[in-house]
């Protein structure tokens, strides 16, 4: 994980047989021990795959390390935020 590096935030809901989800795109602005800030610049909505809302923002938030997991391909740092969702970042 480096400064530059884009990201992708998710967050999702399943109401159902309607899978709604929220893709933003960011990168990565600032890396500390246990968070990182990114700047997103673009958002994606999508129901139960297919674009249905997407538009461009300017907006920098701090990610909070949360946990690691098991992957895999390897194991994969997870960070959350409350308001945008979370990004898995792969080692």
């Amino acid at each position: 994980m480096k400064v530059n590096e884009m990201v992708q935030i998710r967050k999702g809901s399943n109401l159902g047989i309607l899978i709604h989800e929220e893709i933003i795109t960011g990168t990565i602005v600032k890396v500390n021990k246990k968070s990182i800030r990114v700047r997103m610049t673009h958002v994606k909505y999508a129901t139960n795959g297919k674009i249905t809302r997407e538009y461009d923002i300017n907006e920098e938030a701090t990610f909070a390390f949360w946990k690691t997991v098991d992957r895999q391909h390897g194991t994969a740092s997870i960070y959350k935020n409350n308001k945008y969702g979370i990004i898995e970042i792969t080692h």
